[in-house]
């Protein structure tokens, strides 16, 4: 932690009262939590369970119904006087999400462009910065992520872990304070999710604050020293991962593991 003695640790997310409904179904029913500067948070739960839908909701790509958002201590979202979640402006909306950056299940990388070419296309872009200022923090994330000796590869032309790297690469290319991983394994072979986890594990030791759903026991285990169980669009338990997975109190938390674990 970068943090002095005695200073509060800085809240970098929190999420509090999130409620969220598709139609009829309500897919997140009073979702309550914050994470803290290098954090990193795992979230684990049966499938539709709302561990997506929370986690598309911190960077509004999906929008609550009511509830508030603060990211790095500004607000996103909040309850108006009707009860129900009203937005900041589009342009606020993007400088207070320009701290986050998202890793999906599908690598979504360009399949036109080179691998180099993906992680220059945002920081150019979005940001406006040369490439030729971005390429020696592209070429570093590349090395970062062992795979500088495809920086002029296709996305077509590698595995799906290497392709996952890369897409971690390109997110870290702009520069997040916070890295929110949705499954990013679920879409391997067993064989290539060592590889994708082996970064993250990285990255966690780099103190990289991070939001990580996940069905990969053994990185929440290790990797994270925080735990969140979902269930039915609630916060079922948490934990530090030691307490949670040798003593989980709640019958619905310990029925999953007996099965995952």
């Amino acid at each position: 932690m970068e943090n002095t003695v005695g200073a509060a640790p800085e809240i970098m997310l929190r999420m509090s009262g999130i409620h969220k409904r598709f139609g009829e179904l309500e897919v997140l029913k009073g979702i309550d939590f914050s994470v803290v500067k290098g954090d990193v948070l795992a979230v684990i739960g049966p499938s539709g369970s709302g561990k997506s839908t929370m986690l598309r909701c911190i960077n509004r790509l999906e929008e609550i119904d009511a509830g508030t958002i603060e990211i790095k201590g500004r607000v996103l979202a909040k309850n108006n006087s009707e009860g129900t979640a009203e937005y900041v402006s589009e342009a606020e909306s993007r400088e207070i999400l320009a701290c986050t950056g998202m890793v999906f299940q599908q690598f979504n990388l360009f399949p036109h462009m080179t691998v180099m070419q993906n992680l220059l296309e945002a920081p150019v872009q979005v940001k406006k910065r040369s490439a030729e200022e971005v390429r020696p923090e592209a070429e570093e994330l590349l090395r970062k992520v062992g795979l500088f000796d495809k920086r002029d590869s296709y996305p077509g032309r590698l595995s799906g872990g290497q392709q996952q790297r890369v897409a971690i690469a390109r997110a870290l290319a702009m520069k997040p304070d916070i890295m929110l991983f949705d499954e990013p394994t679920s879409a391997l072979d067993p064989e290539l999710t060592g590889e994708v986890l082996k970064t993250m594990r990285e990255l966690a030791a780099e103190h990289m604050t991070m939001v990580v759903v996940t069905h990969e026991m053994a990185f929440a285990r290790e990797a994270a020293n925080h735990v969140m169980f979902m269930a039915d669009g609630v916060i079922v338990e948490q934990g530090i991962p030691a307490e949670f997975f040798a003593h989980p109190a709640q019958e619905r938390t310990i029925a999953f593991l007996n099965n995952m674990l």
